[in-house]
């Protein structure tokens, strides 16, 4: 299984080179990662919490997830190839991985900032922050999965 290494990921996919259990392992860990993503949701743990920017976050996520997707499904359409979801549940795993650092990393960042520079600031403006690194890593990994997608079915 390949967690972090893409391009060896693509290669495989290209080549049809992955076995029935790496294909099971790949199906089972996108499910385990999509329900954690989930149940994470600020809609799903106390819809009574969310405010103006958990709302907006959630509609970007939607919006941004979808039309990742949408130029997903376009490029393997072009191809005609047998199987949609096994490329998109395997290319999720290592992109999922390399954007949880990215956006750990955008949040140290973001918050020793806060921290070093305006400790004044509100929990209104940090969830400002939390919006913007949101979109941000969410962007990164859909833009990711299209390339990705182009690389299999070049």
């Amino acid at each position: 299984m390949y967690i972090w290494n893409l391009t060896a990921l693509i290669h495989a996919l290209r080549e049809d080179s992955l076995n029935e259990k790496q294909r099971k392992t790949y199906r089972n860990v996108f499910w385990i990662l999509a329900a954690l993503t989930i149940l994470t949701l600020p809609v799903v743990v106390d819809p009574s919490s969310m405010n103006t920017y958990d709302m907006i976050d959630l509609a970007c996520f939607i919006v941004i997830n979808a039309i990742g997707i949408f130029m997903a499904y376009g490029i393997y359409k072009k191809g005609n190839h047998e199987d949609f979801f096994l490329p998109y549940f395997s290319l999720n795993i290592p992109i999922f991985v390399r954007t949880t650092i990215l956006s750990v990393l955008l949040m140290i960042i973001g918050y020793t900032f806060i921290l070093m520079f305006a400790p004044q600031h509100s929990m209104e403006e940090t969830n400002a922050i939390d919006l913007a690194i949101s979109i941000i890593v969410e962007m990164v990994f859909n833009a990711m999965l299209v390339q990705s997608f182009c690389k299999v079915y070049q």
